[in-house]
């Protein structure tokens, strides 16, 4: 009987403890998040490194973000005037952002299968980076266009993204 007691004693404490370790607890916790007005960019101004003539000497343009441009080699200035691709920003406030620019070398054409390149593209931003000055910003891009010697004539267009980002 005594045997009965204790095992009996020792089911009721097994019960008692188990009931206590499938306690529950519950604690509530916060949701956030947080939507900004999207960055948006647009291109008021177009690069253009003016009227140049060629040679039958290689040479280059170099158009900097402050649109001056000098020459090298067998090209030169005939007229017109060379402009820095100028860019408009929109977006939240007084948020940082960051620009990409092309990296690799640009491809312009005449139409007529007659190539040119533009490389080492530059920001007026050198790292990269601006913050919105209530809601805008402004910035400019210049390069280096590659003329070959004997380059055929002709007005030599061609397209190249520019991205901004938060």
């Amino acid at each position: 009987m005594k045997k009965s007691i204790v095992i009996i004693a020792a089911i009721v404490m097994m019960v008692g403890f188990t009931s206590r370790v499938m306690a529950q607890s519950t604690v509530s916790n916060t949701a956030k998040a947080e939507l900004k007005i999207p960055i948006s960019i647009t291109a008021p101004t177009i690069m253009d490194f003016g009227v140049l003539a060629a040679s039958a000497t290689a040479g280059t343009a170099v158009l900097t973000t402050a649109s001056a441009l000098s020459t090298t080699g067998g090209v030169t200035i005939v007229s017109g005037t060379p402009t820095a691709g100028g860019y408009a920003v929109t977006g939240e406030g007084t948020t940082a952002y960051n620009i990409t620019i092309p990296t690799a070398a640009v491809t312009i054409t005449n139409g007529t299968g007659q190539t040119m390149t533009v490389t080492a593209m530059d920001c007026s931003y050198a790292l990269l980076t601006s913050t919105l000055t209530a809601g805008a910003d402004a910035f400019t891009v210049g390069g280096t266009l590659n003329v070959a010697a004997n380059q055929v004539a002709g007005i030599y267009t061609g397209l190249f993204d520019v991205t901004v980002n938060y």
